[in-house]
């Protein structure tokens, strides 16, 4: 995805449940989750906000007290902060954190023009304290079994199998990537999405990547990293710094 046009009408964490079948990347748009419902109030502690200076860029994940995990393509130009335990993004609320980035890690084999590799780690300039609102989640070290129900989250899919999302895009679906979304349309995740979690069995599985301009469209699913492809990475990453 590319980064995030900021649409006022959503200011509240959505949610959308699919059904996970097998692996490829996520979709542009506006800034919200198509096609989904309001989440229940911080019922996804492990979802942040990343804010370049004071607008939303991406979506991210807190997998440790120091780190938080998006997509590689979600480097912000300007000064990066993340927010952690809203619900609201554009109201302030009870328990919300604000954290300045003092690190971003991308993988060192991400391609921006395949998007191959899209997955990131940053650095917290001090650690969270984790409280009922702001929690890390789990990364996933293997693959969830077809069928299984996940959730996308953001402010800003059901699954296609991966012979079917090779068909819908010939030629760019990596065995790094995982495909989402509903082959009949307009439910999907968007700009604004980007870097956010896929999250199967309590465990994050994927980060929101690419997929079309207009989100939601027929027999355009969209694409996650598949996290569990990088859980070494991450934990190794971690470890060093």
């Amino acid at each position: 995805m590319e980064p995030p046009k900021l649409w006022g009408s959503m200011k509240v964490l959505r949610t959308l449940v699919l059904v996970v079948s097998m692996v490829t990347p996520a979709v542009d748009g506006d800034t919200r989750v198509v096609g989904g419902m309001d989440c229940e109030p911080h019922s996804q502690p492990w979802q942040v906000a990343i804010l370049d200076m004071y607008k939303l860029y991406c979506g991210g994940v807190l997998v440790d007290k120091e780190w938080v995990v998006t997509a590689a393509h979600c480097t912000t130009p300007g000064i990066t902060s993340v927010h952690m335990g809203k619900h609201n993004l554009y109201t302030r609320e009870q328990g919300e954190v604000q954290k300045m980035v003092q690190k971003m890690v991308a993988h060192p084999s991400y391609d921006p023009t395949t998007k191959d590799n899209d997955i990131m780690l940053m650095k917290l300039l001090t650690p969270v304290t984790i409280t009922d609102r702001i929690q890390p989640i789990p990364v996933a070290s293997c693959l969830p079994r077809p069928g299984t129900t996940c959730t996308t989250s953001g402010w800003g899919a059901t699954t296609s199998p991966e012979a079917e999302c090779q068909r819908l895009y010939p030629g760019s679906i990596t065995d790094n990537m995982l495909c989402a979304g509903s082959l009949q349309g307009g439910r999907d995740s968007c700009q604004g999405d980007s870097g956010g979690p896929l999250v199967c069995n309590k465990s994050l599985q994927g980060i929101v990547s690419w997929g079309m301009e207009k989100c939601g469209q027929p027999k355009r699913p969209g694409v996650y990293t598949k996290v569990c492809r990088y859980a070494q990475w991450i934990h190794q990453t971690i470890k060093d710094n």
